[in-house]
This record gives structure tokens, C-alpha cells and sequence, in this order.
């Protein structure tokens, strides 16, 4: 297991229940990620056991951050309590991401899913590595990231009622589906670490490799441009535009961008480039 520590603002407990706490000072002390637990140490030693969380970065007011700082928000449970806590965590952006990424690698691994390879249903654990997701089983499955085409939360049949699952679409030789089914409380960690892996296939393995005016056009697409809109903005031909799009097409840029928009309307943005590369 990778060890993650390092230097941290945080204030605790940052809520209870339904109460959520906005004038406490930030204290400064070091995070510390086990692999079954979450800890903050300065005077003392918080203690969060990973089978205790119940969220991560749950919807709610948050202060303002300084600029280059991101979040870390842990709800879990306090047994002897028996309420709902929240730890707040804040530090350096790459820093929190990689924390927030191991913390959910960390939850998801131990938790038991079922999973359906065509129509056939087998028990086992979901892990990610090195932009690969693992699915350890019967009949095992290894998916690169950038082979996938599609992530949604679905319901599907199963015997005579429907369940919720996360349903991933993906190539390998040829299009394939898997159905990932996991209890609906942890259902969650789940689906954001999926996102998450996506996402951070996007900004290191292809964005980091464009040029400005690649990485204008993608914006200009991410925020639902139209294509003769982008023409006008970045006064391109469009034979200029057509290539950006071809280098996104051949590296299956946008089809990642859809996956994370996740909505009708940011598909309709990007239909200038051929219904048939998304079907």
C-alpha cells in the first residue's frame, strides 16, 4: 500500500448531524492515510476508521479557500456518539487530490460487489492501478482507462426487480459491458473513484500533451460551444479546427469529456464531429 502523510490545515468536528459548523479556527497537523484508517494528528490523534465513512465530499456550505488549496470533507459515523461527524481537511491541490483518490482506492477494495460479464453474474472486488481497473473474481477483468467509452449509474433487471448499478462500457477487440452492482450506501465511493480516474487520465495523459490553442478548443467544447461559435472565437478555418478535432477524435479526447458531463446537452455539443464515433 502506498503511504500518504503530509501537512494540513483542518477543522474538527466540522459538523454533527445536520449541524454544520462555520466558525471554527483551522488547526494545522499532519494526515496520515493507513490502509484501513484516516488520521490527523497535532496535540492529539483523530482516529477515523475507513469502514466508518459515510461520504466524501458531501454538498454542503464550505468556507473560501486560499488559491491553490483544495478540500478533503470525510463524513463518518461516531459510534460510541452514535451521530454523524465531519472532518475537514484542506492543503496544497495535487496533494488533497492524491490523498482523496487513495482514501476512496482504500474504501472501494474492501468492499464486496457483484459484477455481470454478458449475462452472467460473479462475486469479487474492485481496484484501480495505474489507470486500470481490476475486477478480481471467477472470471477476472482488467480495463484501461483509455479504453473506456461510457460510465452511468443505470437501472437494470434483475430476476423480477430492478437494480441500481454502475454500468461501464468499454473496448477491448470489441465494445463490451460491465455492470458493477455494490450495496446502495457505498454505491458512491464507487462512482467518484471512477470519475476521478477518468478525470486524471484526461489532465495528465492527454491535456498535458496539447498545444494553447488544442487546449482553447477543448475548453470551448467542455463548456457546450457550438462548432461555427469556435470557428468565430479562435478565427479558424475550418480546415485548421477539422484537424484539432480529427487529433481529438483519434485520441478519444471528447468521448472522455462526455463521460464526465454526463448530460444530453454536452453530448449535442460536439455532434459536428459524427453521431456514429459516440454510439
Amino acid at each position: 500500500m502506498t503511504e500518504i502523510v503530509g501537512e494540513v490545515e483542518f477543522i474538527h468536528p466540522y459538523g454533527r448531524g445536520f449541524l454544520i459548523y462555520t466558525d471554527k479556527e483551522w488547526k494545522r497537523g499532519i494526515v496520515k492515510l493507513e490502509e484501513s484508517a484516516l488520521e490527523i494528528i497535532d496535540e492529539e490523534k483523530i482516529r477515523i476508521p475507513l469502514d466508518y465513512v459515510l461520504s466524501i465530499d458531501k454538498s454542503i456550505n464550505l468556507p473560501v479557500l486560499k488559491e491553490g488549496r483544495a478540500f478533503l470533507l470525510v463524513e463518518y459515523i461516531n459510534i460510541r456518539k452514535r451521530e454523524n461527524v465531519y472532518l475537514l481537511v484542506s492543503g496544497e491541490s495535487n496533494f488533497i487530490r492524491r490523498l482523496r483518490f487513495h482514501v476512496l482506492k482504500n474504501i472501494v477494495k474492501k468492499q464486496k460487489i457483484m459484477y455481470r460479464i454478458g449475462e452472467k453474474w460473479y462475486p469479487g472486488i474492485m481496484n484501480v492501478e495505474n489507470n486500470v481497473v481490476v475486477i478480481s473474481g471467477l472470471k477476472g477483468v482488467k480495463i484501461n482507462v483509455k479504453d473506456i467509452m461510457n460510465i452511468e449509474r443505470k437501472k437494470i433487471e434483475y430476476g423480477f426487480r430492478k437494480i441500481g448499478v454502475i454500468s461501464i462500457d468499454y473496448i477491448e477487440e470489441e465494445k463490451k459491458n460491465l455492470a458493477i452492482f455494490v450495496e446502495p450506501i457505498k454505491r458512491m465511493f464507487f462512482w467518484q473513484i471512477l470519475y476521478q480516474v477518468v478525470e486524471d487520465y484526461i489532465n495528465n495523459e492527454i491535456i498535458g500533451g496539447l498545444s494553447n490553442l488544442e487546449k482553447m478548443v477543448l475548453h470551448l467544447i467542455n463548456k457546450e460551444w457550438e462548432y461555427e461559435d469556435i470557428k468565430r472565437k479562435l478565427e479558424l478555418k475550418d480546415e485548421e479546427l477539422g484537424e484539432i478535432v480529427e487529433k481529438f477524435v483519434r485520441h478519444g479526447i471528447v468521448r472522455k469529456i462526455i463521460i464526465l458531463k454526463l448530460t444530453e446537452k454536452g453530448k449535442r455539443a460536439i455532434t459536428f464531429m459524427g453521431e456514429e464515433e459516440f454510439e
